[in-house]
């Protein structure tokens, strides 16, 4: 437990049972209440070098914009998070075409910054952001993805997405080839707020109902997110799991 501010926060990061190596990194800077987890993709060492640039860069590319602003009006911020993300996308695309970057290599992304108690929330791709507000729980993020958008179209169900073909493939993501368009939104906090950020290896082992039980059992916030990571390797540590958990007291 890290305490800091008006909240407090924790994370844990896994490799998992099956993975070699944790291709998942997260940030997190409380001085500004910025908050990073992101899951890369393109074998290996692309994954994790990929995630990498995007803890080490994005934070510093948000960071340097947010002082540059006149004028902190909400709108104003969640369009400087699209741009900033968008740039991000761009740089890692053009990295993995260089000849020191790897072929198709790119990540996930979802982002919490807290600011003047107000919580902006963005992703890209199937990294994840739930709220626990008063017992209810809420998934915040858009999954970009191909059995999402099945699912929205009522094509699957969704207790069927997990085993579906197209399970893991991703329409957005950070390094794609096209402009990245990041799902962004933003709400005033509560007491007691619980922000969740966490990549698939936690949501794809680990159901929402029991990922909010775990959220309302445990107090502590590193409490919380090592019984996140270890429900998913207890259900099979399929792939690299991280749990980042912001208290808002």
């Amino acid at each position: 437990m890290r305490p800091s501010g008006p909240f407090r926060w924790a994370a844990e990061s896994d490799a998992g049972k099956v993975r070699p190596e944790n291709e998942d990194t997260f940030f997190a800077n409380p001085e500004i209440g910025l908050f990073v987890v992101s899951d890369g993709m393109g074998g290996h060492r692309g994954g994790a070098i990929a995630s990498g640039i995007i803890t080490d860069d994005l934070p510093v590319m948000i960071e340097n914009a947010l002082d540059r602003l006149k004028v902190g009006a909400t709108r104003t911020i969640m369009s400087l998070l699209r741009r900033t993300i968008a740039e991000q996308s761009r740089q890692l695309q053009l990295e993995g075409t260089s000849e020191t970057g790897f072929q198709d290599m790119g990540a996930t992304l979802a982002v919490a910054l807290l600011r003047k108690k107000r919580c902006f929330i963005a992703n890209v791709g199937d990294s994840r952001a739930y709220r626990l507000r008063a017992g209810r729980f809420a998934q915040l993020t858009r999954d970009h993805s191909v059995v999402s958008e099945l699912v929205e179209r009522g094509r699957i169900r969704p207790e069927d997405a997990l085993d579906h073909d197209a399970s893991g493939q991703l329409t957005r993501y950070i390094g794609m080839e096209k402009k990245v368009h990041s799902h962004v939104r933003s709400f005033t906090l509560k007491k007691a707020d619980r922000i969740l950020l966490c990549t698939d290896g936690l949501t794809d082992m680990v159901g929402d109902r029991d990922i909010a039980g775990i959220l309302k059992a445990e107090a502590d916030p590193q409490a919380v997110c090592k019984s996140l990571v270890a429900a998913a390797n207890r259900a099979g540590g399929h792939d690299n799991s991280t749990a980042l958990l912001v208290d808002w007291v």
